[in-house]
């Protein structure tokens, strides 16, 4: 357990947003495409989107989904759903379209705005953007528990899950994650995460937040290496930037040397020891970040310390409003030194899965008298508020930083005609990391692995789609008949 930390002066949503924009109006906001917008810009911009929404009947409350480009658009129009206490849906335009219908009925979506040239058809009313920009920008007083996002993760049914995050939830994670990284007006922070990673919030929002600006890259050089190292070179004034571990690597592989002054943040997926030791050297800071999409982003944050001594890197320092718990398989909270499940306590804790009431009784439980989430990761506790992580719990695994339920990638796999059975498996670590599928057909399907792997494109993001497909004439069983994993055999 931890001492929490206090979750103190966390204002209200609108109030704080309204401050930033009224003290910083002349300020640089954004750019994007060469294109500058101030905070006055910005604001107006918001405010001409903001009333489509009003124009259209949308209720505090609803959820809209936002099917956009990465442009300033998609910052105006997050604000915009903030500003009228709608609850936003990230659908990333380049993830397959069948996904993103089935996540758009799921949420029973009141609206999909749309750019105005959208190509999407959802079985459910579009909004197209107008071009233009709107009056003066008022925040309004809403209910704080309203939820601000919904957030859509991989699920172990082959049914993604929803998660809701309220406004509160939001404004505590903003307020304690730019007041751990002192972000302020002299901020400009590269936006390269897709929307539909919760992790885009803290960059998308937390300059703003702060006074300072953001650079949004748009597609597809957002995920272009090349693209990425000119774009570091052009703009000397970017001083933070967030990834992965995986796209860090990616960096350094084309051949980025550090820069100077800059805040480099590292999560979504372990950031192991030798990666640390190579990339601190290179920036002014790094950061370790840990946090499930539950708890709105990130709970642990820490700046990582040369040398990083015998237990590598670190889950440290958690933020405040928030509480980390170690249980053991019984419910007792452990003492240093012992490993269990890390559960999260705190004001940023999703208000649960929508429409699952089912799996949000199995993950938000009750513990003397507390509200936690368990995130199903193993640490060991080795000091006070500091953990080793040990992996997870479930098959769940993170991969490029992408967290995935290797069930639901099986569950595609069953799905397309002539697939008798199948099974999924991460091979291999760091770099080295890819999901192996491993397929059973039924007596004379003719399926190839092409095949195979045109169909799941179909149905599930990159990032989700197996490197490798192994054709066996049957899956090892166990006595009992279940699959049996550990005799999947090992790629070649």
């Amino acid at each position: 357990m931890t001492v929490m930390q206090q979750n103190l002066g966390v204002p209200l949503l609108g109030t704080h947003l309204a401050q930033v924009f009224a003290e910083h109006a002349g300020a640089p906001a954004l750019d994007w495409a060469s294109d500058s917008y101030s905070y006055a810009r910005l604001a107006a911009r918001t405010a001409a989107i903001a009333a489509q929404l009003t124009a259209r009947g949308v209720p505090p409350g609803a959820r809209v989904g936002l099917y956009l480009q990465r442009s300033a658009d998609l910052l105006a129009a997050t604000l915009a759903c903030l500003h009228n206490g709608l609850c936003f849906v990230p659908l990333d335009p380049e993830f397959p379209f069948e996904r993103l219908q089935g996540i758009a009925e799921d949420a029973d979506l009141a609206l999909v705005l749309q750019d105005a040239h959208g190509q999407g058809s959802f079985a459910m009313p579009s909004l197209q953007l107008q071009d233009g920009e709107g009056g003066e920008l008022s925040w309004p007083a809403l209910d704080e528990q309203l939820p601000a996002y919904m957030m859509f993760t991989s699920g172990s049914t082959g049914r993604p899950k929803g998660v809701v995050i309220s406004r509160r939830a939001l404004t505590n994670f903003l307020s304690a994650a730019s007041r751990r990284l002192q972000l302020g007006s002299a901020t400009r922070w590269l936006f390269i995460t897709t929307p539909a990673f919760d992790i885009s919030l803290l960059e998308m929002l937390g300059p703003l937040w702060a006074g300072g600006a953001l650079e949004v890259v748009g597609n597809p050089a957002h995920k272009d290496p090349d693209a990425l190292l000119r774009l570091l070179a052009e703009h000397p004034e970017i001083n933070t930037l967030q990834a992965t571990p995986a796209f860090w690597r990616m960096l350094l592989k084309a051949g980025w040397s550090g820069r100077s002054g800059l805040t480099a943040l590292c999560g979504g997926e372990a950031l192991d020891a030798p990666l640390a030791e190579r990339l601190a050297p290179l920036v002014d800071q790094l950061w370790n970040c840990y946090g499930p999409t539950e708890a709105t982003v990130w709970s642990l944050m820490a700046q990582v310390q040369l040398p990083l001594g015998e237990q590598g890197v670190l889950l440290r320092q958690s933020l405040n409003g928030y509480r980390h718990w170690v249980l053991d398989e019984v419910g007792d909270a452990l003492a240093i030194g012992g490993e269990g499940e890390l559960c999260i306590e705190g004001a940023s804790l999703a208000s649960g899965y929508w429409a699952r009431d089912d799996l949000t009784e199995q993950s938000f439980i009750t513990w003397q008298g507390r509200r936690l989430y368990r995130t199903g990761d193993r640490v060991q506790r080795v000091g006070e508020d500091a953990y080793r992580y040990l992996g997870r719990r479930d098959e769940q695994i993170k991969l490029r930083g992408f967290r995935i339920e290797l069930g639901e990638i099986e569950v595609c796999l069953r799905r397309i005609d002539g697939v008798q059975d199948a099974a999924v498996r991460l091979h291999g670590s760091g770099d080295e990391a890819c999901l192996v599928a491993y397929v059973e057909l039924r007596e004379g399907a003719g399926l190839g692995r092409m095949t195979i792997r045109r169909a799941l494109q179909q149905r599930l993001p990159h990032y989700m789609i197996p490197a490798r497909i192994l054709l066996l004439d049957s899956l090892p069983k166990t006595a009992s008949g279940k699959l049996d994993r550990k005799r999947l055999p090992a790629p070649e």
